[in-house]
């Protein structure tokens, strides 16, 4: 059989485009992998952040929980976990409707019924109502499964910004999320979640005891 020039040339060509193309995708996808990471990075640095921020001010300021601060060392969180900082789509309620919700010292406080905020974490359709206070500001007191043993058993907040509300969605970061005052001091009272906003799975991110 006779060498064929023609065909070897064309065959070299086209190993080497395969190659390249190789070559730029692994490259391509490194870069993604790369740039991921340094973003994943940045968002728990920023986490770590207002957590060491927190810390500092309940050491310091006159209205702190913290009866003992000679001894303190700090709050309690999960890992921090990208996962849980996920998509809401809201149902905004016109209404205006006024609500009055329990505090832990048997009082009432009037919030503002603001949405209904739907979303999925671990793979469950979940549904919290978003409230609004006084000052405007979104107000977020939610229930899980860690209120058993592992957070405080009065629920968890969240503060939201309505500004970042954009076309009827919001992102909620549960990695943001708080336990009150009264958790750490009973001389405090706070909101009580209602029982609408109880989710049925554990949420360990955040404040824990």
């Amino acid at each position: 059989m006779k060498f064929n020039f023609k065909i070897f040339i064309l065959a070299a060509v086209v190993v080497i485009a395969v190659f390249s193309l190789f070559q730029i995708n692994s490259e391509n996808e490194a870069a993604k992998i790369k740039s991921q990471s340094g973003e994943k990075e940045t968002y728990e640095k920023g986490i770590q952040k207002i957590r060491l921020d927190k810390d500092e001010l309940l050491e310091h300021d006159k209205d702190s929980p913290i009866e003992d601060k000679t001894k303190f060392k700090g709050l309690n969180y999960y890992a921090i976990d990208p996962e849980f900082k996920v998509e809401a789509t809201l149902d905004l309620l016109v209404s205006n409707q006024k609500i009055r919700i329990q505090m832990t010292g048997g009082e009432t406080v009037e919030f503002e019924a603001y949405a209904n905020a739907t979303f999925e974490l671990e793979g469950k359709k979940c549904a919290l109502k978003i409230y609004k206070n006084e000052e405007g500001g979104l107000f977020l007191p939610f229930r899980d499964e860690t209120n058993k043993s592992e957070t405080y058993g009065g629920g968890r907040y969240l503060d939201l910004n309505i500004d970042e509300v954009k076309d009827r969605k919001i992102l909620i970061d549960f990695n943001l999320c708080y336990l009150p005052y009264c958790a750490y001091n009973h001389k405090f009272t706070c909101p009580v979640p209602p029982a609408e906003n109880t989710l049925a799975l554990a949420v360990r991110v955040g404040e824990k005891l």
